[in-house]
């Protein structure tokens, strides 16, 4: 041990130090560091904030106290969004059920007024433009409603098009059923078929009143389309033949829609011309020794051949005549001026591109008997007449430009004729 003693001046008033005390610097207080930020997050320990280390026992209640924070707020942010769930569920509810009422109340035309408006479906729409068209029009007030039902009942895709005329206090049901029948149409067009019109004129008359057009008309003409009907599943020579369905298109006044299915439109002419058949003439026609396809043939001749009805029970004689007696009387063809150009009535009717050389396979100049099928579409009175011609001896028959029938039994007297009406 060293008997070194220090010197006890320049010590100030520094009290003495004890051998055993430990070593401490003491600095000035401006000189001091600044005091470190002992705060301590939820997520740390007290020996990353610089406390002094705990017991096992005091992490353990820490631990517990974090726990049961986080509890707590699991239980708060729980109740808060139970109460957004319940506020959400009660607000769709209320307008689920707002939207249902609504719908139900335009379902069953509650609250409509009751007024008659005209709506048009276009034709092939759909549900979503037959619901705006309703909609525009005030016989619905929910489109959307209006959609569903159409798609639960299974009716969105089975509108019909067509004007139609509508209570705007009619429930969707009632909509529906008026709009799926043309029962309920008022577009509608009254025709005139007079006798004795071909083919191709009614087949023009159906398009310039806006039916259909005499495309179409003409495709199902030719067709087998209508084979349900007798009259027309007897016709055997259908490649002689211009148009299949020539005869058997009624003539007769009838309704029809704007824009109407072209086979629903012929089926109303045919229909007619069955019942006629049938129901008039079938005992007749049986008795008479001809098919009916014959009956109707020699039918369209006499009914484009005769001046008037009178008239017509002569050229019927005429025309019998020369069937049963042609071979030995020289006049076994019919020899009519209506057949040379059927399909078309006249020379100028035939297309321009082949007129020069059209030759009708009707031409009765060129066959003999009658010629394949009708040349047009004959009335009552032209089918009685061929059912019951006049009981005379002419084989010929001509007119002058008035109208005025000249008949004769020979050549001769048919000579003198043409030169009297002014024919030759």
């Amino acid at each position: 041990m060293s008997d070194y003693k220090p010197n006890q001046e320049g010590r100030g008033d520094l009290p003495p130090r004890r051998r055993d005390e430990p070593f401490r610097v003491t600095l000035p207080p401006e000189a001091e560091p600044a005091e470190e930020d002992k705060s301590i997050s939820s997520f740390s320990s007290p020996q990353a904030a610089g406390g002094p280390p705990r017991s096992r026992e005091e992490e353990k209640r820490a631990k517990k106290a974090h726990k049961r924070r986080n509890k707590e707020k699991s239980r708060r942010n729980r109740r808060v969004f139970r109460l957004v769930w319940v506020v959400m569920v009660l607000f769709l509810g209320l307008a689920l059920a707002q939207y249902l009422i609504a719908g139900l109340d335009d379902m069953l035309a509650v609250g409509r007024p009751s007024l008659t408006v005209t709506v048009e479906i276009p034709e092939n729409a759909s549900a979503e433009e037959v619901a705006q068209t309703l909609r525009s029009s005030g016989v619905i007030r929910n489109e959307d409603f209006f959609l569903l039902y159409a798609m639960v009942t299974k009716a969105d895709d089975s509108f019909n098009q067509g004007t139609y005329e509508l209570e705007t206090d009619m429930d969707y049901e009632a909509i529906i059923n008026y709009l799926q029948s043309d029962f309920h149409r008022v577009d509608t067009v009254r025709i005139q078929f007079r006798e004795g019109l071909n083919v191709m004129e009614i087949a023009r008359l159906f398009e310039e009143n806006g039916v259909c057009t005499a495309e179409e008309i003409l495709a199902l003409a030719n067709s087998d389309t209508f084979d349900g009907f007798d009259m027309i599943s007897a016709i055997t020579n259908d490649s002689e033949r211009y148009y299949r369905l020539e005869g058997y298109l009624f003539p007769d006044t009838y309704d029809f829609y704007l824009g109407e299915d072209p086979e629903d439109a012929l089926k109303k002419l045919l229909r007619q011309a069955d019942k006629v058949l049938l129901e008039e003439y079938d005992e007749e026609i049986a008795a008479s020794g001809m098919t009916m396809d014959e009956v109707m043939t020699l039918a369209s001749i006499i009914q484009a051949e005769s001046a008037n009805e009178d008239d017509m029970y002569n050229v019927s004689s005429v025309l019998h005549n020369r069937l049963e007696n042609g071979a030995a009387t020289g006049t076994a063809q019919l020899g009519c001026d209506a057949t040379v150009f059927y399909p078309y009535r006249t020379r100028e009717d035939v297309p321009e591109s082949v007129r020069e050389t059209f030759a009708s396979r009707y031409n009765t100049y060129q066959i003999i008997g009658l010629p394949p099928g009708p040349i047009c579409n004959p009335g009552r009175s032209a089918i009685e007449a061929a059912l019951q011609p006049n009981d005379t001896g002419y084989y010929y028959f001509c007119h002058d430009a008035d109208g005025n029938a000249y008949y004769a039994v020979t050549a001769e007297e048919h000579q003198q004729n043409l030169v009297e009406a002014g024919l030759a």
